[in-house]
């Protein structure tokens, strides 16, 4: 709690260690365990999965020096942190810090493993098989092979008590959100009755993965950690509403996170200009914009000092989104998050209210008092 008001993070992160794996893998998939080798030089843990590096920059040597130039200035915070291998105690002292009394933990490294587009989908979704996090997990799946997914939802959500199923937003060997053959999954997380969540990476190994476009040319991760979340996002939201998931699901609710909000009202607006010019010729129909199918089933998440979600809320209302202070990633608000939030001009209190608790709530099903 912080100044009397309750808040949840929608979006906190656990930064696997390397014994991950060899704890939670699965023993019949051990032949196929990630080598881990370490702290690389970008200062991120990394691992060798089938001849390739996760993260695919961490030994860059041009990423190093742009890597430094975050870290420095939270060095003294982080180092005692990392030296207690981000372990739920450090995670809960953070959380008091910020006055955060609930938050949703998401994967990050082992995202990154299942943006491969080569893993057989029985890998794939052993790799998603995860750990026990104690605080609220999400469980990611992979599109890799849809059915595997529905069942290891349907595992980690009924057996292990995970509150959300996460998706990467990006195709998978060609294959996006809005296949038929992914309608099994849709199902399955509906029947469940916890949110769809899609949340980008900086590390995506994906051949058809938007920031890759930047590797091996100048200032790529800044590059990379500035278009791969929102832009991922955005094509992922279109395919979800345009593309018919959404229409066909309307029970489902979607979350949007770690990719800004600010350019929502555009993209929307754009969704729907496109869908009034093209829409009565296209064999899937909507039966209401982009737009409107968004403020039924979906969330967006703003960051803690994102000012333009104010001109968010006063194009759409504040029923849509949510926010994170993104802890324990080096670029994100730790430990003046919440302070930053409650200081943003524009928006009134009764919607900060409303973004720190009530909607992230109505996200994740969090009904009780």
């Amino acid at each position: 709690m912080k100044d009397g008001l309750r808040i949840i993070d929608c979006d906190l992160h656990v930064i696997e260690d390397g014994e991950l794996y060899e704890k939670y893998l699965d023993p019949r998939f051990h032949a196929h365990m990630p080598e881990y080798l370490g702290w690389s030089p970008t200062n991120f843990p990394h691992w060798n999965v089938g001849g390739q590096t996760i993260p695919p920059w961490a030994r860059d040597a041009n990423v190093v020096g742009p890597q430094k130039a975050l870290d420095a200035p939270g060095e003294d915070i982080y180092a005692p942190i990392r030296e207690r291998n981000y372990d739920a105690d450090s995670t809960i002292e953070a959380m008091d810090v910020e006055g955060i009394d609930e938050a949703v933990m998401f994967r990050t490294f082992a995202s990154m493993l299942v943006s491969i587009d080569s893993l057989a989908g029985d890998v794939a979704t052993a790799y998603c098989a995860g750990h026990a996090a104690r605080i609220k997990p999400a469980a990611i799946v992979s599109i890799h092979d849809p059915e595997l997914a529905a069942a290891e939802a349907r595992r980690a959500v009924e057996e292990k008590g995970h509150v959300a199923v996460v998706l990467l937003p990006m195709p998978v060997g060609g294959r996006y959100v809005n296949a038929p053959e992914c309608d099994v999954l849709w199902h399955e997380i509906t029947r469940l009755d916890v949110p769809l969540i899609f949340h980008g990476t900086s590390g995506g190994a994906s051949d058809d993965y938007a920031a890759n476009r930047f590797r091996g040319h100048p200032n790529f991760r800044t590059l990379n950690h500035a278009s791969a979340f929102p832009f991922e996002l955005m094509a992922a939201m279109g395919a979800m509403l345009v593309g018919g998931v959404c229409e066909r699901f309307p029970r489902l609710r979607v979350g949007f996170l770690e990719g800004n909000c600010g350019w929502l009202p555009w993209w929307l607006e754009r969704l729907d200009g496109q869908w009034k010019k093209y829409g009565g010729g296209e064999a899937l129909r909507l039966s209401a914009p982009p737009s409107e199918i968004f403020l039924n089933q979906c969330f967006i998440a703003m960051d803690c000092d994102e000012a333009m979600a104010a001109q968010v809320v006063e194009r759409f209302g504040d029923d849509n989104i949510v926010m994170s202070i993104d802890y324990p990633h080096a670029d994100g608000g730790y430990p003046n998050g919440i302070r930053e939030f409650l200081a943003l001009p524009g928006l009134g209190l009764q919607s900060k209210k409303k973004i720190m608790w009530d909607n992230c709530r109505r996200l994740y099903g969090f009904f009780g008092a």
